[in-house]
């Protein structure tokens, strides 16, 4: 390209010429070879019928404003069929380490789902979570990357959380807002009706839908 880029300004020297400067000025650099991109196979968004079948979870961005401007990370989990909204708390950092911690105070009340829906970030991909899903027997269903409605329903919970709680003040610091999200969580689940689920509470849902459960186990 440089020798053609000579040619076309009028320069007559030929190409091995032009390459034997280039390689005396040291502009002979190759370019770093491109990371193999991740590949995911599309598992199409349908919530299951059975409660704490599948999870989904996801991370919520947000800050703190006080003496010092700071930015924090949101956990969210969800259950795919009832939508409640499982574990929502935030914290100024969320290694993998921290993500694990936080599903094993999941399980240890709910018990364990059959697979967790997450994209690609790091946190997710890590080993250590992969070492942890296997463990539990947890099957982690990533969504293709760059498709985020792939993983639609947890995407909807962070819309919900950041128009009916985060976007409504300012917090002066983690402790604060951490107290204001428990609150919202317990409207969430508690409170609120959801359209998809008959304009009943998840908590609602859920006791509903155990005693259904058992009226057939004994019948």
């Amino acid at each position: 390209m440089v020798f053609y880029y000579l040619r076309c300004n009028g320069y007559t020297w030929n190409h091995k010429r032009v390459y034997r400067v280039w390689k005396q000025e040291e502009l002979h650099l190759r370019l770093p070879p491109k990371r193999p991109g991740l590949r995911r196979s599309y598992k199409e968004l349908l919530a299951p019928e059975r409660i704490n079948e599948g999870w989904a979870m996801d991370f919520v961005s947000d800050w703190v404003v006080g003496p010092n401007e700071q930015a924090v990370r949101i956990i969210n989990i969800m259950d795919e069929c009832s939508r409640k909204a499982l574990w929502t708390e935030a914290h100024s950092s969320i290694s993998a380490k921290k993500l694990i911690e936080v599903l094993d105070q999941v399980v240890a009340w709910r018990g364990a789902p059959a697979y967790i829906r997450c994209d690609n970030g790091p946190e997710f991909i890590s080993n250590c979570l992969q070492e942890w899903a296997q463990k539990q027997d947890v099957e982690l269903r990533f969504i293709q990357p760059g498709k985020p409605s792939q993983n639609g329903l947890i995407e909807r919970l962070n819309k919900t959380l950041r128009v009916e709680c985060l976007n409504l003040a300012w917090f002066r610091n983690l402790s604060e807002l951490n107290e204001q999200i428990q609150a919202w969580s317990y409207t969430y689940n508690q409170e609120r009706p959801h359209q998809n689920l008959g304009y009943k509470t998840p908590d609602h849902y859920e006791i509903l839908n155990q005693e259904l459960y058992f009226s057939v186990v004994a019948a």
